[in-house]
């Protein structure tokens, strides 16, 4: 009888234990979680996660890893207790060290002194740092490791199970803010460009003429359809008179906001220097020159500028690395290639000039590179279709022709439209 008193009060004394250990457990993890949710920065986030885990589980020092998939680095993203001359001790990878069975198989990492474990790979710094044992625990999202937590102590040190377990849910807790605070900063992130987007599209837009001029003898029809990602191309028409007309097509590097901006300086650049309208190389000359010097290595612009006399009936043109607009005349195509190098990269580049005799039914088709470039099953466009849909129409009227093109490119690619699409169609009726 008093054995299985003895045995009974064992037994309630094991389950009154087992359950204030896991009170513990839960006691910790609902403070964790408490502090962790305080905040959807990420930063911010990172920061709670080393410091709290710190102070919880009792230790000189925590960190939080992250995994680059690329390069498989484990990034340093926070520290707590720890040395900026350790943080800055050197790279770590996910596929060897003390963090390969951490990602590779999901394992806790136990190490019990640094400083002669194997595994561990900056043992002068350790010893420095007065670092003893470790415990390493990974970070999963939905299956898939995005990290590891790690925890320092300053003496050699046996983590007890109970440790070990409260340890990896503060992890899983940690795993779960993290991915919270990751979605919510892609989030702000998308709408970061989305305006940026919307305001580049505006910039664009209004660099945009509002309808194209009327020149005698001349029909002339225009139309630029941006992509969602707004991309660079601008064209433009500036009137000299009753007889001249300045024609620009163009297509700047980069998209966004950088790209708008180009765009609207050699807009105004452009327009700043046409003083006259006959010296068209002059003008891309000196236009090369202020882009080289206002912009960075990176950019450059595509441009094509041609002036119309409708009184002598001759277009002089210059092109700056642009694709070569093409004058059809009859069954002959001619593409307008004379000029130089894209604006922008070399200040000293000389630009040639070309001057074209019209004729009754010439027909002048400038293009970006959105249409010949258009894809369907990585196949472009490309110019010989471009030529053929205009040949086929060559009777019709410019502004026919002009949607013929375009319906015809967007009927290739399935309006799937990664690039800006803007054509000019100019023909000389007499």
């Amino acid at each position: 009888m008093a054995i299985r008193k003895k045995v009974s009060i064992f037994r309630t004394t094991q389950r009154e234990k087992r359950l204030q250990k896991r009170i513990r457990e839960l006691t910790t993890l609902y403070e964790v979680s408490k502090l962790l949710t305080s905040t959807l920065d990420l930063n911010e986030v990172l920061n709670l996660i080393v410091k709290t885990t710190a102070n919880h589980v009792g230790v000189k020092a925590c960190s939080v890893r992250l995994l680059n998939e690329k390069t498989g680095e484990m990034v340093l993203k926070a520290a707590y207790g720890l040395s900026d001359e350790y943080i800055q001790k050197g790279q770590v990878f996910a596929w060897r060290g003390v963090y390969k069975d951490v990602i590779s198989k999901g394992q806790v990492a136990i190490v019990y002194d640094a400083p002669t474990d194997p595994r561990f790979e900056y043992a002068e710094h350790a010893i420095k740092e007065g670092i003893k044992s470790m415990l390493i625990v990974g970070l999963i999202i939905q299956g898939k490791p995005i990290g590891a937590l790690s925890v320092y102590t300053d003496r050699h040190y046996i983590f007890s199970k109970e440790q070990i377990q409260i340890f990896k849910g503060i992890a899983n807790e940690a795993a779960s803010v993290i991915e919270k605070a990751i979605l919510y900063e892609e989030r702000i992130e998308r709408q970061r460009i989305e305006q940026e987007l919307a305001a580049a599209a505006k910039i664009q837009e209004n660099l945009m003429p509002r309808t194209v001029p009327n020149l005698a003898g001349f029909q002339i029809s225009a139309k630029n359809i941006p992509s969602q990602l707004v991309g660079g191309d601008f064209y433009d028409f500036i009137p000299f008179g009753q007889s001249h007309l300045g024609m620009v097509i163009a297509d700047v590097s980069g998209k966004g906001i950088p790209g708008a901006i180009l765009m609207a300086s050699a807009r105004a650049s452009l327009r700043a220097y046409l003083e006259d309208p006959h010296t068209v190389k002059d003008v891309i000359t000196k236009l090369n020159r202020v882009l080289c010097r206002d912009t960075q290595a990176s950019q450059f612009v595509t441009l094509f500028y041609g002036m119309l006399d409708a009184q002598e009936l001759t277009f002089t043109y210059t092109n700056a690395g642009h694709n070569p607009p093409i004058l059809f005349r009859d069954k002959e195509q001619i593409t307008l290639s004379e000029g130089g190098l894209v604006l922008g990269v070399l200040p000293n580049t000389n630009y040639e000039e070309k001057t074209i005799k019209l004729i009754k039914g010439d027909l002048l088709v400038f293009y970006t590179d959105g249409v010949t470039e258009a894809s369907k099953d990585d196949n472009y466009y490309g110019t010989e279709r471009l030529i053929n849909i205009v040949q086929k129409y060559t009777y019709m009227d410019a502004d026919e022709i002009m949607k013929k093109i375009i319906n015809d490119v967007f009927e290739y690619n399935n309006s799937s439209q990664n690039d800006d699409t803007t054509v000019i169609v100019v023909k000389y009726v007499g």
